[in-house]
């Protein structure tokens, strides 16, 4: 009786987890973005963070729209034992390759929000390539882990 509580509750754990990002995929091309989330804000900015795969040859991530008053891309970087934050202009998609904008590396910042995004809300931004175009894809806000 105890391990069938104790696999019920760790399903639930898993499933708990597994819903916390978007289950939904944007692709373009040989550029697919995956696990596309943000948290919830109680200020007047909030962060994205997605999986990029590149099946293809290399890219460059030029920008991030959406509408709000400044979207940027950063980079956090830890640099003599501060945590630092870099705009970044763009960022290399590596050829036949992942890469992860995720908390604590690159994340997507919007500025200027005038409402708190709260579980639920989809926030709408466009990526803009190099070559492969533009992806618009959706920010699912989840609850933080």
């Amino acid at each position: 009786m105890c391990s069938s509580v104790f696999l019920t509750m760790c399903s639930s754990v898993f499933l708990t987890m597994c819903s916390s990002v978007s289950a939904e995929s944007y692709s373009l091309g040989d550029i697919t973005v995956t696990e596309s989330f943000s948290y919830p804000t109680n200020g007047r900015s909030g962060a994205g963070y997605f999986t990029l795969t590149n099946d293809g040859p290399a890219d460059v991530l030029m920008d991030v729209t959406a509408d709000f008053p400044r979207v940027m891309m950063h980079q956090s970087l830890m640099q003599d034992g501060v945590m630092t934050m870099k705009h970044r202009m763009m960022v290399a998609v590596p050829a036949l390759g992942e890469l992860e904008f995720a908390p604590g590396g690159y994340h997507v910042m919007f500025m200027g929000l005038s409402d708190r995004w709260t579980g639920g809300d989809e926030i709408e931004a466009s990526l803009q390539f190099k070559n492969a175009g533009t992806l618009d894809i959706k920010f699912t806000v989840t609850e933080r882990p």
